[in-house]
């Protein structure tokens, strides 16, 4: 017979060793927090992420047994990524800023093989009656509640889950499980109290007083799952942001110290600022291979050229003018195309 105590303090020991340095350990049922985030769908706050809309995700939401038969538990687990060095402003004319979970190896890569070893050890130490389902970033959960749930932080006015004493730069994945693991104490103490700082750092103002962000006019969605056209009047807000934005993260006082913790994506593979022409030059096969295995290749060549165009526009970047109409005659995609009739617009003062 499997001692769920036991199991619970070695798994929880392991996901440490693995870099997962929060664990926590939430039922299943109820699901924190669904009707409000029914609520935020209905309202259109997810933009064009239609996937959050779905028949079938909005009810694995609401019940994770349809994504595991008899789940019971959820493990969430939390992993540290490295604090950004610069700011945008800091970024030179001719650059473009990425978010700082960009720059290292794509974390979807590495956490997915933490969490395949997690659960190779689960069943290893449980039996073959274990079943176990693990999710990072990806799957039909809200993975943000949850975690308060298991009593690893709470969700602050930037929607980012923040753990006390350790800040918001984290990656978070779950497992769940068909085991009734004993379960930890929900985090329950609101951190933002009246503080204002991520609300009006905000470019765009996507950032509520709810607790909930408009994803249409977030940045990181403008320039990371926005597929098309850029709005004109949303593009100066863009600063500039490449790739991602970390402005809501930087200015929250939780991030403002925050102590040394294992780092497991390694070592920086990209800058922090891109050079945008150099961008321009690449092709397909040479883009893919700059940005292999990096998160910015979830952008495409096609995306990140857009962005860089919005990007160059907003610091009137005179060296950029060729490379851009060079642009406007080979490319094909509208939203690239449109962003660099724009960016021109913006350097010569003419439409």
């Amino acid at each position: 017979m499997i001692n769920l105590e036991e199991l619970t303090t070695a798994t929880k020991t392991e996901a440490n060793r693995l870099g997962f340095n929060h664990v926590g350990i939430a039922p299943a049922l109820p699901v924190p927090h669904y009707h409000t985030f029914l609520q935020w769908v209905e309202e259109g706050n997810h933009a064009d992420m239609g996937y959050m809309a779905r028949e079938d995700t909005l009810a694995k939401r609401g019940n994770s047994s349809l994504i595991l038969e008899d789940c019971q538990r959820l493990i969430c687990l939390a992993m540290p990524y490295a604090r950004p060095k610069i700011s945008a402003s800091d970024c030179p004319p001719g650059k473009g800023k990425i978010s700082a979970y960009a720059v290292t190896r794509d974390y979807h890569e590495v956490i997915w093989d933490r969490l395949g070893q997690l659960e190779d050890f689960i069943h290893a130490h449980a039996g073959d009656d274990v079943n176990t389902k693990s999710y990072v970033d990806t799957g039909p959960i809200l993975e943000r509640s949850y975690a308060s749930k298991a009593g690893l932080g709470i969700a602050g006015k930037n929607s980012c889950l923040i753990i006390k004493g350790f800040g918001s730069y984290f990656f978070l994945a779950e497992i769940l499980i068909n085991l009734p693991l004993p379960i930890d104490q929900a985090f329950k103490r609101d951190l933002c109290g009246t503080c204002q700082r991520c609300i009006e750092a905000c470019p765009t103002g996507c950032i509520r007083g709810d607790y909930t962000i408009d994803g249409g006019n977030c940045i990181s969605y403008l320039t990371i799952e926005n597929k098309g056209i850029i709005p004109d009047h949303l593009k100066p807000l863009v600063g500039n942001w490449v790739f991602g934005c970390d402005v809501c993260q930087t200015v929250c006082p939780h991030n403002a110290w925050t102590p040394e913790q294992n780092l497991v994506l390694g070592e920086p593979r990209l800058p922090e600022c891109l050079d945008l022409i150099e961008l321009f030059n690449l092709d397909e096969d040479q883009f893919t291979s700059k940005f292999q295995e990096t998160p910015p290749l979830r952008a495409k060549r096609v995306g990140m050229l857009r962005n860089a165009a919005v990007v160059l526009g907003n610091q009137q970047f005179q060296p950029a003018l060729s490379i851009l109409r060079s642009a406007l005659e080979i490319e094909k995609d509208p939203a690239l195309l449109d962003a660099c009739s724009w960016a021109i617009w913006q350097i010569e003062g003419t439409k």
